[in-house]
C-alpha cells in the first residue's frame, strides 16, 4: 500500500494529480456506485489530501462531468484507431460498431456513467458536449462515405446515423448488463449480433 501512495503522490508532484483523481473516481464507482461517490473517498483511495481534488474539480457534479468527457474522448480515439487502416466503407461502418461494443464491453461502469442521468452540468459543460457530439458526428461521417458509395441508397444522413447510433447502443447496453441471457458474457457473440444488427439495418434501408 505503502508503495501505491508513494507513486500517486509521485505523480502528484510532477502534475498528474487530475489523471489518478479520475482513475480513483472510476475505481470507486466499480466498488460502490455513483450514488457512493464522494471526493474525501477519492482523496483518500488516491492517497493525497482530501482537498486535493478541489485543484481540478469544484464537486462531486464537476467530477462527473470530467469523467463523462473523459470516457467520450477515449472511446472516440479507440473507435477512429479501429477504424483508421479501413478503407472499404461497409467494413468502416463495422469496425465503428465494433469499436464501440469492445470499448463499453471493456468499461461497462464508465460506459453506463457517460450516458447517465447523474450529471447536472450535462447540458451546461461546453467541452462535455463536444466530446459526447464528437461520436456522433463520426457516425454521420461513416453514413455519408456508404452513401456515396451506394451502399445506404437514402439520403437522410442525420436519421441514418442516429437508428444506427441507437441500435448499436441498446444492443451494447442490454449485452453489458447482461439481459441478453443465452449470450452470457461471450464478446464473439456480442460482436457477432452487432454484426448482424448493422448489416441487417443497412439492408433495410435500402429495401
Amino acid at each position: 500500500m505503502s508503495k501505491i501512495l508513494k507513486k500517486t503522490k509521485t505523480s502528484y508532484r510532477h502534475g498528474n494529480l487530475r489523471e489518478a483523481i479520475l482513475t480513483t473516481s472510476l475505481q470507486v464507482i466499480e466498488e460502490v456506485g455513483v450514488a457512493g461517490l464522494s471526493i474525501r473517498e477519492v482523496a483518500k483511495k488516491a492517497g493525497v489530501t482530501h482537498q486535493a481534488p478541489y485543484r481540478h474539480f469544484s464537486d462531486k457534479e464537476a467530477l462527473l462531468a470530467a469523467l463523462a468527457q473523459d470516457g467520450f474522448e477515449k472511446m472516440h480515439q479507440q473507435i477512429s484507431q479501429s477504424m483508421a487502416k479501413e478503407i472499404k466503407p461497409f467494413e468502416k461502418l463495422l469496425k465503428l460498431g465494433l469499436g464501440y461494443f469492445s470499448w463499453a464491453s471493456e468499461h461497462p461502469d464508465h460506459f453506463r456513467l457517460m450516458f447517465s442521468q447523474n450529471i447536472p452540468e450535462f447540458e451546461t459543460s461546453e467541452s462535455l458536449k463536444i466530446a459526447a457530439d464528437k461520436i456522433l458526428e463520426l457516425v454521420l461521417s461513416v453514413v455519408r462515405e456508404n452513401q456515396e458509395a451506394k451502399i445506404i441508397k437514402i439520403d437522410e444522413t442525420r436519421s441514418v446515423a442516429r437508428q444506427l447510433w441507437a441500435a448499436i447502443h441498446g444492443a451494447t447496453l442490454l449485452f453489458i448488463d447482461r439481459q441478453f441471457k443465452p449470450l452470457g458474457n461471450n464478446i464473439k457473440s456480442g460482436q457477432m449480433l452487432v454484426t448482424n444488427i448493422i448489416t441487417n439495418l443497412v439492408s433495410g434501408f435500402n429495401c
